[in-house]
């Protein structure tokens, strides 16, 4: 639970941060070449995945501390996403950054701690 807290923390900071620079990155990609239209259609693109991902992983978190079943398979399905997502830009882009390098370990991570047997059986077991 706490790795798909601090996944949802770490994507919902990063679209809050990009939102609110949102005009500093929209002047550095025109600046790089893209158009005006172009940079906010990357900004909208580069910030909308994360947010989906963020809140899928809140509310797996959330649902997977209240044993819900359901809150494991969301979150094995957010983490592998995830894991596609950054390993097509790692592929794509020809490179690795830090937080990239970050979130792919905590997703696979988060995706092997979900999938365990002793997950599974916490699950199983109801409150008392």
């Amino acid at each position: 639970m706490a790795l798909l807290a601090t996944l949802a923390v770490l994507l919902l900071l990063y679209v809050t941060i990009t939102w609110l620079g949102r005009d500093g990155v929209r002047q550095a990609l025109v600046e790089a070449g893209l158009t005006a239209d172009e940079a906010q259609q990357f900004l909208l693109v580069n910030t909308t995945a994360p947010l989906v991902l963020g809140i899928a992983y809140a509310v797996s978190a959330w649902a997977v501390s209240r044993r819900r079943r359901w809150g494991l398979w969301t979150g094995v399905v957010s983490t592998v996403v995830l894991a596609l997502v950054l390993l097509s830009t790692m592929l794509t882009a020809g490179g690795v950054t830090v937080v990239a390098l970050l979130l792919l370990v905590l997703s696979v991570g988060a995706a092997a701690s979900l999938v365990a047997r002793t997950t599974r059986d916490w699950l199983a077991t109801r409150r008392a």
